[in-house]
């Protein structure tokens, strides 16, 4: 996780909200249900969560969303691991003609499957669906460069971004133990990228982002870059200058964008 350290604080009272956020539709799905199996070295934990990854796509497939349903099966199923990678491939993202933008567990039980009497979890959900009426932009692009794949504690964590757009820029950081928006933060202002120029991260140069972990055993940190073309705040996190916040409120904040305003870039390294 980086450590920001700095002397200067800037004080950040902007709440930017474009009427394009929420401008597709969004339907609410009642009593989407999935199941997990309770089998071998499966924990109740492990098979609430797998019953969960059930329910969603059963959310979808009520919403309408009837293609590519075994891949956001997959991409679920990352997102509960913190294993990102998947969601970020570009053929994924066109895919995607909806997401599970939020939902409330109204129930989840242990009983018996009366086909294979084994015992299974069942999750039982209330959705809100959003659908999307736009595709990627394919002028739209980003590149990030200068992140390495090992660092050591202490080093400063620097690197480039480069936007074919004028465009805005968050970045959450997730380790094993620590999720949190890393920028904006307290200290620096929410910036334009310029379009088709290399910037220097930080930007503003007046902080520097020190890497530590709790931990004496490598970690594993990951990265998500989200550039929008608006000045779209995400807003979903703790007050104080940590901004701790989780993986299901960043996807959900993702996915609430409209897929022709975003573009996510996903980096992982080795802290030890």
């Amino acid at each position: 996780m980086a450590k920001i350290s700095t002397n200067i604080l800037l004080l950040i009272a902007i709440l930017l909200l474009s009427s394009g956020v929420h401008a597709q539709k969004t339907i609410n799905i009642k009593g989407a249900k999935g199941t997990g199996e309770l089998v071998g070295r499966i924990s109740y934990e492990e098979a609430r969560r797998e019953a969960l990854n059930q329910a969603k796509v059963e959310a979808l497939r009520k919403a309408g969303v009837s293609e590519h349903l075994q891949s956001y099966e997959s991409l679920f199923r990352s997102e509960l691991d913190n294993d990102f990678s998947e969601f970020f491939s570009s053929d994924i993202q066109a895919e995607l003609q909806g997401a599970v933008q939020n939902y409330e567990i109204v129930n989840h039980e242990r009983k018996v499957d009366p086909e294979t009497n084994l015992f299974i979890v069942e999750v039982t959900i209330d959705a809100t669906v959003v659908l999307y009426d736009t595709k990627p932009d394919p002028t739209f692009n980003v590149r990030v460069e200068g992140i390495k794949g090992v660092y050591e504690v202490g080093e400063l964590l620097t690197f480039s971004v480069f936007a074919t757009q004028k465009c805005y820029l968050h970045i959450f950081s997730i380790s094993d133990t620590y999720t949190a928006q890393m920028y904006p933060n307290a200290w620096e202002s929410f910036m334009e990228i310029p379009a088709n120029k290399k910037v220097m991260f930080p930007f503003e140069q007046i902080i520097e982002y020190e890497l530590f972990k709790e931990s004496e055993k490598p970690e594993l940190n990951r990265l998500i870059l989200v550039f929008t073309k608006k000045p779209i705040r995400f807003l979903n996190h703790s007050g104080g200058e940590e901004q701790k916040t989780s993986s299901e409120a960043i996807f959900s904040w993702i996915y609430s964008l409209t897929p022709d305003i975003r573009k996510v870039d996903y980096q992982v390294f080795t802290l030890r």
